[in-house]
């Protein structure tokens, strides 16, 4: 009973430290794929120019009309290391048993953050209590988002550009190619 009073207690003064950190603007997770944590001020991320060209190449991608699946595909038929790959080599530890597997949903984390576009944007999760361990997604209004925080890989314009086609994309037919109606055409029921 104690030991669950202390947990409680300790957590509160943990999230009000995190909160606090936050509200300053001040990153509250591990740099994203294409960034890492600049060797002179632990609190700033600096750009990653090799892993960054792929965050560019991802988003050039995505514009010239390719959706997730497809940029992985290419991504795994160009042998681009994976990000856990990138970070495995670059760290000297264990290469993960498949290097260039690309997973669709990494692509899409990686088009709908805003971190590539030199902006800080905090508390996008919570977890209800110190005891689970599942984050809860928080709605654009209760994040905090500052900007220009950082160096940009990619342009305000381009992001945007990006979360246009993204909710206007379908999914391509078996051909490789888009549905003739697609996006005009809706089922009555």
């Amino acid at each position: 009973m104690f030991n669950d009073f202390y947990a409680k207690d300790t957590s509160k003064k943990v999230r009000a430290i995190k909160r606090a950190q936050g509200q300053a603007g001040e990153h509250l997770t591990k740099p994203p794929y294409g960034y890492i944590v600049s060797p002179t001020d632990k609190k700033q991320w600096i750009v990653d120019e090799e892993a960054a060209a792929v965050v560019k190449r991802i988003f050039d991608l995505c514009i010239g009309g390719k959706g997730p699946m497809q940029i992985a595909k290419i991504l795994k038929e160009d042998k681009v290391p994976t990000a856990k790959a990138y970070y495995a080599e670059k760290k000297g530890k264990l290469f993960p048993e498949n290097p260039y597997n690309w997973k669709d949903s990494t692509i899409v984390g990686i088009l709908e953050r805003m971190d590539y576009c030199g902006h800080t944007v905090n508390f996008k999760s919570y977890s209800k209590s110190h005891k689970l361990k599942k984050r809860i997604p928080t709605t654009k209004e209760q994040q905090a988002i500052f900007f220009n925080t950082h160096e940009a890989i990619v342009e305000d314009a381009v992001f945007e550009r990006v979360q246009e086609l993204r909710a206007n994309k379908r999914r391509p037919t078996k051909a490789d190619r888009q549905g003739l109606f697609s996006g005009l055409v809706y089922c009555a029921d």
